[in-house]
């Protein structure tokens, strides 16, 4: 537009009052017809659901579930997760919406031909568009429906909640089965290298005699294990991370970063006068006592990684078995009193400010045209032709 023309902030309120009944009450009008619709608009009720978690899935039973920062006297390195202890939170949402679950609906209460749906794929979107799903922070499941029929929104709603909870306790089970098997594996291996540890320690006795640790050294050596016990255990998590394919994710992070402190620790720990045994001087013990306390100290690492994985076993085996409902209703959908939508208050002041600020801005626009006209008519038929090419 030209440069010519002034058009201040005085002129546009000139205009504005000149235009105000149409400011004013053409959004008064939308709106009141916004209201008028919505009273003609079906009505559309949403029960909901609120359930909670007896057990994560695969959560009582991961293998080595914070069973690292539980063995005593490792200072606390906190608890680990495998990749199959997903946290219940990030999958029910998706577990809500996926296909399974919603063809199940689709096809009990037949929401193709209610959608008038032409085919699976569109009535999933349907579905998928009248579902609601939150989760708080405080871990608890809102599991809603939308539907024309309160009766029929609750019904679908609890349905859904039904089919979650079997879903789960499917899944529970398979991850409790994976898990056995996995610790199956990991304890034969264990149990080999406890025996070869406990081998190598009697042949060395019978072949040096009686020789044994004070109880300094004893209790050093003993702590140093409990480290080395600890960082095999983050090692076998790491490893069972990869070999299901997670490659990269923030708790295999988290756990190379703990046996990287691990490892640290243990070398601060053995450099400390040169020694293997908790800055012990080599020269305070002959050679035989140091090789003494390597053996030794081998066959406690693998004592306790043997136990730990024991008891994370014989859970597996109890979960494996374990069919209880893996959600805890807190709150049952029953059919909604009051309708959810439309929302005629909403809509009337949504509507009422949209056209009021379409309105507004018209009408400055028109102020700054009319001026253009009076100032520069060359400019305005230009302008005008442009509208008349656009039409």
């Amino acid at each position: 537009m030209s440069d010519k023309v002034e058009y201040t902030i005085f002129d546009a309120l000139e205009h504005i009052g000149k235009r105000i009944r149409l400011v004013v009450f053409l959004p008064l009008a939308a709106g009141i017809i916004a209201v008028v619709v919505g009273f003609v608009m079906p009505k559309w009720y949403r029960a909901e659901s609120e359930v909670l978690p007896q057990y994560s899935p695969g959560g009582g039973v991961g293998a080595l579930s914070g069973i690292v920062g539980g063995i005593i006297g490792l200072g606390g390195e906190g608890s680990f997760n495998l990749p199959f202890m997903t946290s219940p939170s990030d999958l029910w949402g998706a577990m809500v919406k996926s296909t399974g679950i919603a063809d199940s609906i689709i096809n009990k209460f037949d929401l193709m031909n209610k959608y008038k749906a032409k085919n699976m794929y569109y009535a999933r979107k349907y579905y998928k568009k009248h579902l609601y799903v939150d989760i708080s922070q405080e871990g608890i499941l809102t599991i809603g429906y939308e539907d024309k029929s309160p009766d029929t929104s609750a019904m679908i709603t609890n349905e859904i909640v039904a089919l979650l909870d079997r879903t789960l306790q499917r899944v529970h089970t398979t991850t409790a089965r994976r898990t056995k098997k996995f610790l199956e594996d990991q304890i034969a291996k264990c149990e080999e290298e406890l025996a070869r540890a406990e081998q190598n320690l009697i042949d060395f006795q019978k072949k040096h005699k009686a020789i044994s640790l004070k109880d300094q050294a004893r209790v050093a050596v003993e702590n140093v294990a409990q480290l080395y016990a600890q960082l095999t255990l983050l090692e076998i998590q790491v490893n069972s991370m990869l070999n299901e394919g997670v490659s990269y994710s923030p708790e295999l992070d988290q756990l190379r970063a703990q046996s990287r402190e691990i490892r640290r620790k243990i070398a601060e720990i053995e450099s400390r006068g040169d020694s293997l045994i908790l800055g012990i001087p080599l020269d305070e013990y002959p050679d035989l006592v140091m090789e003494y306390a390597r053996l030794y100290r081998d066959l406690k690492v693998q004592e306790i990684v043997y136990e730990v994985l024991k008891q994370q076993y014989e859970q597996a085996k109890i979960e494996e078995q374990r069919s209880v409902p893996a959600l805890h209703i807190i709150t049952r959908a029953e059919p909604p009193q009051k309708k959810y939508r439309p929302k005629k208050a909403l809509m009337g002041v949504v509507t009422a400010i949209s056209v009021f600020l379409l309105t507004l801005v018209w009408v400055l626009v028109e102020g700054y045209l009319q001026k253009l006209k009076s100032v520069n008519p060359e400019r305005y038929r230009q302008i005008s032709a442009l509208w008349r090419f656009g039409r």
